[in-house]
């Protein structure tokens, strides 16, 4: 097993993901990982499929 796997990006990425997922902001997951570039942050809040498809599919139909 390769130890990069299991360094602190991986546990950076541990904690971002699940918390974009449930609707932190950048801003909010970057001050909680002591980042202050949210740039840094993207490399860390990985979307998923599922989560992309349901807002390709979101409607902006009657709103505009």
């Amino acid at each position: 097993m390769a130890t990069e796997k299991f360094g602190p990006h991986m546990l950076r990425r541990a904690c971002a993901t699940p918390l974009l997922s449930t609707g932190s902001s950048l801003k909010d997951i970057a001050d909680f990982l002591g980042h202050s570039d949210l740039r840094s942050v993207s490399n860390y809040a990985k979307f998923d499929a599922a989560s992309l498809k349901s807002v390709a599919k979101f409607s902006l139909r009657g709103v505009l």
